[in-house]
């Protein structure tokens, strides 16, 4: 395993807490430190390179790309993000198309959104030499951050004595304490987050990581590793694991059917596609661009070529939609820039779209038009 970075000497009060989680934190760190995966954000979020809140943006980026997804999904994201843009002010600068192009395929694109105008709200403080938000209720205030996040970010940017719930450590925990009933604030959860977090000798950036490490790599879902767990013998759960925390209803799958309209047009040697912009009210597709839902007016000759159907899920919508390649006459280049329907794009200049579209292009791309 590739080293950790160094770490500085974290400088934090030490009150007094109660021997059981105390026992716990100290058990659960020195696992943390042995055991912790090497992962991008934990190196950026550990080294300013010189640079002042460079750290905070590593960790904030990193946090609202893990929300609802896997560690393994998000670390090519996260590299091509960075690199896009660097710096906080590099991604208030841009535009929300160049933000969706950078996220496209990750999911869940309100975050993008957020995401985008919490770097222009936190862009804002810089310039007004308020610098970085530096309390959980600064980073309340920014959009898109909850009480996790919130937390992730003042204990493991800030060193602060804050507690972090997600579905990791409420798993963590209700195991732990053999919690039976979780109320939907998670109230006696975030309770005993804070216990530990509070206690003597806790070191909030190492303890929090280690709670959700452990959740993601030992106390997982099905399958628990009880026998690698470091606090396995304080474990009240650990003959029962998997009653703990208490099953979910499962959400109710709602079926979504759609058709789409695939409208080509060649100009010179390569093709163009007509695009429309959802607007905000769109469920869960508002200000990305898609094909359009109703036949093109006013192009000219329309072809058809293709049909094809794709099927997927998002979030609790299971997706069947219907695809019809049109191919639109008319002398090449002398097609204006927009039409009724949309506004064209360069087959390899598309803004900012949804993983289904760019796959329904790889597929017409392999088809002979």
């Amino acid at each position: 395993m590739p080293a950790m970075p160094k770490r500085k000497t974290q400088t934090i009060d030490q009150p007094t807490g109660n021997a059981v989680a105390a026992s716990r934190v100290l058990k659960l760190q020195r696992w943390y430190l042995a055991q912790a995966r090497d992962l991008p954000w934990r190196r950026d979020g550990e080294s300013t390179d010189g640079k002042p809140g460079q750290h905070l943006y590593s960790i904030w980026l990193s946090e609202i790309m893990l929300q609802q997804t896997q560690v393994a999904t998000v670390i090519p994201y996260y590299l091509k993000f960075k690199s896009k843009f660097p710096r906080v002010e590099d991604l208030a600068a841009a535009t929300i198309d160049e933000v969706y192009a950078q996220w496209a395929g990750l999911g869940y694109y309100s975050r993008a959104r957020n995401l985008h105008k919490g770097a222009q709200a936190i862009a804002a403080r810089l310039r007004d030499g308020r610098g970085w938000p530096s309390t959980r209720v600064e980073w309340l205030a920014v959009p898109g951050v909850g009480p996790y996040t919130a937390g992730a970010i003042c204990s493991i940017g800030l060193l602060q004595r804050e507690p972090i719930v997600d579905g990791n450590v409420v798993r963590v925990l209700s195991r732990l304490d053999r919690i039976a009933a979780i109320d939907a604030k998670m109230s006696e959860i975030w309770s005993r987050a804070r216990v530990l977090v509070e206690s003597r000798g806790a070191r909030p950036r190492d303890l929090n990581q280690a709670l959700m490490e452990l959740g993601a790599t030992v106390c997982r879902p099905k399958n628990p590793s009880c026998l690698l767990c470091p606090v396995s013998v304080v474990c009240e759960g650990r003959d029962d694991p998997l009653s703990y925390p208490p099953a979910k209803k499962k959400a109710v799958v709602r079926a979504v059917s759609e058709k789409r309209f695939v409208v080509l047009r060649k100009v010179k040697a390569s093709f163009e596609v007509l695009l429309a912009q959802n607007d905000e009210s769109s469920q869960w597709r508002a200000g990305l661009w898609d094909f359009p839902s109703t036949a093109p007016r006013g192009q000219g000759s329309a072809r058809l070529v293709s049909e094809f159907t794709s099927r997927y899920q998002v979030t609790v919508h299971k997706v069947s939609r219907e695809h019809q390649v049109l191919l639109v006459g008319g002398r090449a280049g002398t097609c204006a820039k927009s039409a009724a329907d949309g506004t064209w794009f360069a087959l390899n200049a598309l803004p900012g779209v949804p993983a289904t579209v760019r796959k329904a292009l790889e597929k017409v791309r392999h088809e002979k038009i």
